[in-house]
């Protein structure tokens, strides 16, 4: 596009599993090099087009064909730390359940003369199991609980955009799922307790 003189926007869609984890590598190398990127990339949490595979952001007690009784290491990868590793990039989070929100996030990004990405929290009716005309209710729960955070990262700081009024147990997003719903209560109780800690980190400005 340099070569040729094609001033225009580039924009990557990427799934998780091809950003997290195959991707990573020259996503990397992209970030590193400055190119004038957006990456949107549509978390499902999962290699869902090959089969519902575990990815590096698929969460701790998730079902999935290589984790048939549940994804046993609580470890989901920050994706953002990895990002904001790499510099001055434009970090922001956005949820299907409110687009306006990802589209203003996407005119900041194109505004702005530098990396960009922008991570979708995108539920999965095959891989999350739950029936398609859920799916912006889950996506509501996410942020209702606290699963997902909206904020924005720029400039070393976090900018929350919104949060719940009243957050809901996240029991209540779990168990609409129904690769969760073989979890114990002491299970829910972790993942509660992890939520609690990432929301917490979020909202006091810290990745």
């Amino acid at each position: 596009m340099k070569r040729k003189g094609i001033d225009a926007h580039l924009i990557e869609v990427v799934g998780d599993g091809a950003l997290f984890d195959i991707g990573l590598q020259t996503f990397s190398a992209a970030l590193e090099r400055r190119h004038r990127i957006i990456y949107l990339c549509y978390d499902n949490q999962g290699y869902m087009n090959t089969g519902v595979q575990s990815s590096g952001s698929t969460p701790y007690g998730a079902r999935t064909k290589t984790a048939p009784e549940g994804k046993q290491i609580n470890v989901v990868k920050n994706i953002a730390q990895i990002v904001a590793a790499h510099g001055d990039i434009y970090i922001a989070s956005a949820s299907p359940a409110f687009p306006d929100d990802l589209l203003k996030k996407m005119e900041k990004a194109k505004s702005l003369d530098k990396p960009s990405f922008i991570h979708v929290t995108s539920p999965c009716p095959p891989g999350w199991e739950y029936s398609p005309e859920k799916g912006i209710e889950m996506a509501r729960l996410g942020f209702e609980t606290g699963s997902v955070v909206l904020y924005e990262y720029e400039n070393g700081e976090v900018k929350v955009n919104r949060v719940p009024k009243e957050r809901k147990p996240v029991e209540e997003y779990l168990m609409k799922q129904g690769r969760f719903s073989h979890l114990t209560k002491e299970q829910i109780a972790q993942i509660q307790k992890d939520v609690d800690t990432q929301f917490d980190r979020l909202t006091s400005g810290r990745l």
